[in-house]
Order: structure tokens, then C-alpha cells, then sequence
């Protein structure tokens, strides 16, 4: 059976949330509260996860900064490893530099 451009035109409105000139759908009051809500969660949750992760670097390098005053070799080392892996954490979670995902 072959189907008239009409019958295309009404199968693109009801399937695609654009409607027919071109302008967005409106959204019923339930589907933007859905919206509205799962945006502003994802917003937060991600804003509190990147202040834990900048805490986290903090904390890492203070730490390695405290061992590197260490007189011996093996603790500055490690002092050195934690200083600089607390930095790039805290940099890359504040997206100065890639993450190393994007690197591979």
C-alpha cells in the first residue's frame, strides 16, 4: 500500500515532538515537571560530585605534601605520586584539563 505525503506529515507529528511548521511541541504540565525535576537532579548531583572530587584532590595533595618534607626517599616519593595525582583530580574534575578517558 502505498502512503500519501499527508498520511507522512501526521505520522512525523505524533511520532517527533516537533510539530508541523517547525516551532517545539508544547508539553503537558506532567511532562515538564518530569523534565524540570530530572534536569535540576542531574545539575545538583553533579555539582556536589565535583566539590567531593576537588575535596578529595585537596586533601590527596596535602597529604603528599606532608610526606615529601619526609628525610627519607621513600615517602617523599610517595609524597610527590599523591601530590600530583590530588591535582589531577581536582583539575580535571573542574575540567581545566581532559580527563583521561579522553586521552586513550
Amino acid at each position: 500500500m502505498v502512503s500519501s505525503p499527508a498520511d507522512d506529515d501526521a505520522a512525523d507529528t505524533s511520532a517527533d515532538p516537533q510539530a508541523a511548521d517547525g516551532s517545539a511541541a508544547t508539553l503537558s504540565e506532567e511532562e515538564l515537571y518530569a523534565v524540570v525535576r530530572v534536569a535540576t537532579e542531574d545539575a545538583v548531583l553533579g555539582a556536589l560530585g565535583t566539590l567531593m572530587l576537588v575535596g578529595i584532590g585537596i586533601v590527596l595533595a596535602s597529604w603528599g605534601a606532608a610526606l615529601l618534607m619526609s628525610a627519607t626517599p621513600l615517602p617523599a616519593a610517595i609524597g610527590v605520586v599523591l601530590i600530583l595525582f590530588g591535582a589531577y583530580l581536582a583539575l580535571s574534575s573542574l575540567r581545566m584539563i581532559p580527563p583521561v578517558r579522553e586521552w586513550v
